[in-house]
């Protein structure tokens, strides 16, 4: 496991894992609508097992990459919200920055167009 005060220590991220980060970058939210998002993002088709997500959230939680947080006012005091901790956030962008380096690579071998 990573230090928390270095992202580079947590990567490479499970896919799922990265998909998590990103639905929390505008902000907390509770546990269906980040399954619904992903879904929503990964196009028709796309079906997410929902025990698998939030068990990878409860790992992020518990290496400090997610935090709870309370929802918005009048929100359900059922759902569990959580949010991006700092480290969270860093560590999102240091896998987006090691996941551009890995598509520039392709692009220059010629394996994507533009290269």
């Amino acid at each position: 496991m990573g230090r928390r005060d270095d992202a580079s220590g947590f990567l490479p991220l499970h896919p799922m894992e990265f998909r998590i980060l990103l639905a929390l970058l505008d902000g907390p939210s509770y546990g269906t609508a980040i399954v619904e998002e992903i879904e929503a993002r990964e196009g028709p088709g796309a079906r997410l097992y929902p025990a698998n997500v939030f068990r990878r959230m409860r790992d992020l939680i518990a290496k400090g990459l997610l935090e709870p947080c309370t929802g918005p006012e009048g929100a359900d005091p059922r759902r569990g919200y959580l949010r991006l901790s700092r480290s969270g956030r860093a560590v999102a962008r240091a896998e987006a920055r090691r996941m551009q380096g890995l598509v520039e690579e392709a692009t220059t071998r010629r394996l994507l167009p533009g290269g």
